[in-house]
């Protein structure tokens, strides 16, 4: 973001915010270079676009979204698709990350994770820092980490207004995949609204699955000199 950008949380409407970032949400969980990945992945990309300031922009975002959903459906399911969803799907997620304000460099924690809770070291190297905030969903005594006292959060809206902590790091982008690993199967990370003093900001979260089956917990790490 440059110094004249708005930032995020002034130029989204929240409707048409949490209209988007459910489209992404979807596509991020379908298999990669999915008819169903990329469709979602357009439909909310074209979500956020229509959502900024700007009189003309959302009109030409709908005209070129169509023209690219016509190319899909010419080229049909056979190698010229899937060559093209290969190809638009990283594009895509870069767009969608610039739009944002790179929410991959911000995780919301509200558990575990949090400074001086008992996963917390699993973030304790990176180099960053923490800013208070809230989300809107509800809380379920259910996942891994109910049996160690921390309930399972599930993105609504409307729904309770939770407090919870903004983890801003460089360095996250490169420790996703380690962070999922760590949270496993019964917990997804999607994107979410989150209201902190500095407006809106599109964080990471993870947040239950449907899954209901008990899990055992991740062996804790030998602690390191």
């Amino acid at each position: 973001m440059t110094g004249g950008d708005p930032a995020p949380g002034l130029v989204h409407d929240p409707d048409q915010l949490a209209g988007a970032l459910s489209r992404l949400n979807r596509g991020r969980r379908a298999p990669d270079r999915s008819p169903t990945c990329l469709r979602e992945l357009l439909a909310g990309f074209e979500g956020l676009v229509t959502a900024l300031p700007g009189g003309d922009r959302g009109p030409d975002a709908a005209a070129a979204f169509a023209e690219l959903e016509t190319l899909l459906a010419a080229q049909g399911a056979g190698d010229g698709a899937a060559s093209l969803r290969s190809y638009l799907e990283p594009i895509l997620e870069r767009l969608v990350e610039g739009l944002l304000d790179y929410p991959e460099r911000r995780l919301a924690a509200y558990g575990s994770l949090l400074p001086g809770e008992n996963n917390h070291r699993h973030v304790a190297t990176l180099v960053g820092r923490w800013v208070p905030g809230t989300v809107e969903g509800t809380l379920h005594d259910r996942g891994w980490a109910s049996r160690e006292g921390y309930p399972g959060f599930v993105h609504r809206i409307p729904g309770d207004r939770l407090a919870l902590k903004v983890f801003e790091s460089l360095a996250l982008p490169d420790a996703w995949k380690r962070l999922d690993a760590f949270e496993g199967a019964a917990y997804r990370r999607i994107l979410a609204p989150v209201e902190t003093d500095a407006g809106r900001l599109v964080c990471n979260i993870y947040e239950l699955t449907g899954e209901r089956t008990e899990e055992r917990a991740p062996p804790r790490e030998p602690d390191r000199a």
